[in-house]
């Protein structure tokens, strides 16, 4: 594409050098810059992209997008913006033939749920054979092809390169996860959207948006950016519905469970192998019995029969897709063992956590034994929230690791010791160890509860990420011929300080 052509959706800009040039492809990433590439200097929180514009002159960058004077290269090719974010957007989707155009897309944000209402929607519509992928923190799934995720929502310009293979691929939907993080960077700003989800807002990611209400800001501007013929489905039951649907110019389908909603839940039965409830439409009242477990699932499900209906999917197909799907990685996903339950689940948040302790509550023959953390360089103000949360709803609670990052672990504890009102709890900061000591006191009827990390593979301690996975550290020890177990050469980095570690709170 001439450059001339590909920077005429750049509102504001200036261009100094010539424009009638070639560009070959687009980059933000200096090491992939390839000859005749434009490439995008973004200003990130660790390292500026304008630091390595040398680097992609070397690599054979003809033409530069920018937001700081610098110095001139002869040759090259410089258009000065006022925010390259958001012209990486605009210009992704110029490049890639604006494919969101092409494929219908929904949006889902909101604190907790996004996960699993994607999946709910997913299976759906392979009920009516629909062609459709799935873009979250779980995966990037684009049929047979799966994708590793390094955010929820991918970059700009990933997730145009991502909504043009679909096109090619003649997909018919994606349903994607869009974060807060996601919509203050500009990443979807180019996106057209087809359906918006508010699925909640609770306590989250205060560490960068600073206050609740600019959190809540950044996710209204997915159903400011709905066209009057899109749909949006709102969560009435959510405090912050009313804002939402204040901004909100298009066609709007609710759901709940406490408000009058278009689409309800009644008669709602949270079991230890199911979760049944009563689904009332326009199309009238519906048994459904899901293989997910909990309350919070109910929303989910009702949020994908919101979204299914408004495209036209009949009652019948919705409730086959409902009920056929098994387990979400890391949601609530059950490890059966012979005396009692053990339950993983990303619960990370204080709305989270508590939705997963009463989920508990309701199924548990006998006691909760919660083991859980929270992560480091991220909302300090959770922590002692999720701490007198672990002692108000559990029996016993351990407190330990989960992503330190570069924060030290035992400050982390030590401020969500702050929150905690009932002496039932202890800590072990090595996670191992951790889930191995809620095992080995686990009666028949306990259920085991470890929260925070869910599907994820790894665990963040200062600058690495080391291979972690709750689900198999629990396989692991139950698969043992005791629960005793003697170090594991899995995770031999974690076995330290265990003595100096574990005590009771005080």
């Amino acid at each position: 594409m001439r450059l001339k052509e590909l920077i005429s959706v750049l509102q504001e800009r200036t261009v100094i050098g010539k424009d009638d040039i070639e560009i070959k492809d687009i980059e933000c990433d200096s090491r992939l810059v390839k000859p005749n590439y434009l490439f995008v200097a973004i200003p990130g929180y660790k390292v500026d992209g304008h630091d390595f514009i040398p680097q992609a002159i070397r690599n054979g960058a003809k033409a530069l997008v920018l937001q700081k004077e610098l110095s001139q290269v002869s040759g090259i090719t410089y258009i000065y913006v006022n925010n390259t974010r958001l012209a990486l957007a605009v210009l992704s989707d110029k490049f890639y033939n604006h494919p969101s155009r092409k494929v219908k897309i929904i949006g889902i944000t909101g604190t907790n749920g996004k996960t699993t209402t994607s999946y709910l929607i997913d299976s759906i519509f392979k009920v009516v054979n629909l062609k459709a992928a799935v873009i979250g923190t779980i995966a990037y799934q684009l049929g047979k092809e799966q994708l590793t995720p390094l955010t929820t929502t991918p970059s700009s310009l990933e997730l145009q390169r991502i909504l043009r293979k679909l096109v090619l691929r003649k997909f018919d939907y994606v349903t994607m996860e869009v974060s807060s993080h996601a919509l203050s960077q500009d990443r979807v700003s180019a996106c057209e959207f087809d359906v918006g989800v508010f699925t909640n807002m609770s306590l989250d990611h205060l560490d960068y948006h600073k206050t609740k209400e600019a959190y809540l800001n950044e996710k209204i501007k997915l159903f400011e950016g709905l066209g009057p013929e899109k749909v949006a489905i709102i969560n009435i039951d959510d405090e912050n519905s009313s804002e939402v649907i204040r901004h909100t110019n298009c066609r709007i389908i609710t759901y709940g469970i406490k408000e009058k909603a278009d689409v309800m839940a009644e008669d709602i039965n949270v079991g230890s192998n199911f979760t049944s409830f009563v689904l009332k439409t326009k199309n009238g009242k519906r048994d459904v019995r899901l293989r997910l477990l909990g309350f919070p699932n109910v929303y989910n499900a009702l949020a994908a029969t919101a979204v299914s209906e408004a495209q036209g999917i009949p009652i019948d197909a919705i409730l086959t897709g409902l009920e056929s799907l098994k387990v979400v990685k890391g949601r609530f996903e059950k490890i059966d063992h012979k005396d009692f339950d053990v339950m993983i689940d990303y619960a990370h948040t204080p709305c989270a956590l508590k939705g997963l302790l009463l989920t508990a509550k309701k199924i548990t023959k006998n006691r909760i034994i919660l083991v859980f953390g929270c992560g480091g360089d991220r909302d300090r103000e959770k922590r002692p929230k999720m701490g007198g949360l672990a002692s108000d709803l559990s029996d016993i609670f351990i407190i330990t690791s989960d992503n330190p990052r570069s924060e030290d672990p035992t400050k982390i504890i030590q401020e969500i010791k702050r929150g905690v009102k009932q002496d039932k709890g202890m800590v072990i900061e090595d996670r191992y160890e951790a889930i191995k000591k809620a095992l080995q006191i686990a009666e028949p009827g306990d259920i085991v509860l470890i929260a925070g990390k869910g599907h994820e593979d790894y665990q963040i301690i200062k600058d690495k990420r080391i291979p972690f996975s709750d689900k198999k550290v629990v396989l692991e020890i139950l698969s043992s011929q005791s629960i005793a177990l003697k170090d594991s050469e899995t995770y031999p980095h974690l076995r330290t300080r265990l003595d100096k570690k574990e005590y009771l709170l005080s």
